[in-house]
């Protein structure tokens, strides 16, 4: 029995947050039943899969990522780019609303705290707003990766908030002496969320290039079936279908003119300003402009096949692929989040041996949120 040949796909993920995110996910789907390869960008947010189709499929592997508390954007009835700017935005109207509302509530923190002396358990209500709804996510992601013996930034963000949180709590409930450091939990998620926003925000723009390629492409194109022209959507055109292409129109197909003369603007292709005269027998390119005549032609090359779809394909690999420094930073990532983890308890052990518990609180908080490997597997893809 032939074996099934090995399929290639490109599947587009919403929810990650660093570049630790994007490590767990390679490491889980490397793992997965069938896949022979795994790599996980997380500039462009998306896996680049190479599987046995007769072992998984894309339904399966879509809910390992799901497991792990991310999505996968698969949809029929969208295109890729399409469903990716759709997530896109819903991502960053959803942490600018949770930006202005715990960046609002941490200020009132902050005035009640050092100014009008709130009370203790008005300050506890407003933080729990924050550290619960506006944290959310980073408590569904650091458990959905604890499950997988992983950790990432999440999870020295919820354990560096959830510490300041704790510590206030018993405060209130006076089970211990002191002041509530609920200005430190909810300033910190509040200003982590600004961060994420503005680089949700930066990160939306790497996909700009392959929208406006996929906007060079028309919708539709009339083709002359049983003597009659009729406009259909351009998924629909097949192999052999006649075209008539209008001037001021796009050539909707790869295709041979078989009648009538015109110029075409070849510009997107070429670079070539002039544009080009064709007659029968020519070539024309999907995308290109039909500047001044009418002419028939024979569609050659249709939907994934032209030569603008095969751009397009070069240049999402080119966005997905690595350069040979990402190994090394991947690498480093993977590490960063236990070692940083360790630095934080040995921090804590030396403050608290030197008799200084709140130091110790305070400067371990500190070393969980200061440790940040975004930029760190950022900068190489973006670069």
């Amino acid at each position: 029995m032939a074996k099934s040949p090995l399929v290639n796909q490109t599947i587009p993920i919403s929810g990650m947050h660093c570049a630790s995110c994007a490590v767990t996910i390679e490491k889980i789907l490397k793992k997965a039943p069938g896949v022979i390869s795994a790599s996980v960008n997380y500039a462009t947010e998306k896996a680049t899969l190479e599987y046995d189709p007769a072992t998984t499929d894309t339904s399966k592997l879509s809910s390992v990522i799901s497991q792990l508390g991310y999505k996968a954007l698969i949809s029929e009835s969208l295109s890729e780019v399409d469903m990716q700017q759709q997530a896109k935005d819903v991502e960053i109207a959803g942490l600018r609303q949770k930006f202005i509302i715990s960046a609002t509530l941490a200020v009132l923190i902050l005035w009640g705290n050092f100014v009008t002396k709130m009370d203790f358990w008005l300050q506890l209500i407003l933080a729990s707003i924050v550290q619960f709804w506006a944290g959310g996510d980073f408590y569904k992601t650091t458990f959905a990766s604890l499950k997988h013996r992983a950790a990432n930034m999440d999870t020295l963000i919820s354990l560096g908030t959830s510490v300041a949180f704790l510590y206030s709590t018993l405060i209130v409930f006076q089970l211990l002496p002191g002041e509530p450091y609920f200005d430190t939990s909810a300033t910190i998620i509040a200003l982590i969320l600004l961060g994420k926003w503005l680089e949700a925000r930066a990160r939306g723009k790497t996909s700009e290039a392959i929208k406006r390629l996929m906007g060079l492409q028309p919708k539709t194109a009339r083709v002359i079936r049983d003597g009659k022209e009729i406009d259909i959507p351009i998924s629909e055109v097949i192999i052999n279908d006649q075209i008539r292409l209008r001037p001021g129109e796009k050539v909707p197909v790869d295709g041979i003119v078989v009648s009538g003369e015109t110029s075409i603007d070849e510009s997107m292709v070429t670079g070539e300003s002039i544009p080009v005269y064709k007659h029968d027998g020519d070539t024309v390119i999907a995308g290109t402009l039909n500047t001044s005549g009418t002419v028939i032609l024979t569609a050659q090359k249709v939907g994934s096949a032209t030569m603008l779809a095969q751009i397009i394909k070069l240049v999402e690999q080119a966005q997905a692929s690595r350069a040979p420094i990402q190994k090394l930073v991947d690498i480093i990532s993977s590490y960063f989040v236990p070692v940083v983890l360790m630095i934080a308890v040995a921090t804590f052990v030396g403050w608290y041996i030197l008799g200084f518990p709140l130091a110790a609180l305070l400067s371990t908080v500190a070393v969980l949120i200061i440790a940040c490997p975004c930029d760190l597997g950022l900068a190489p893809p973006t670069a």
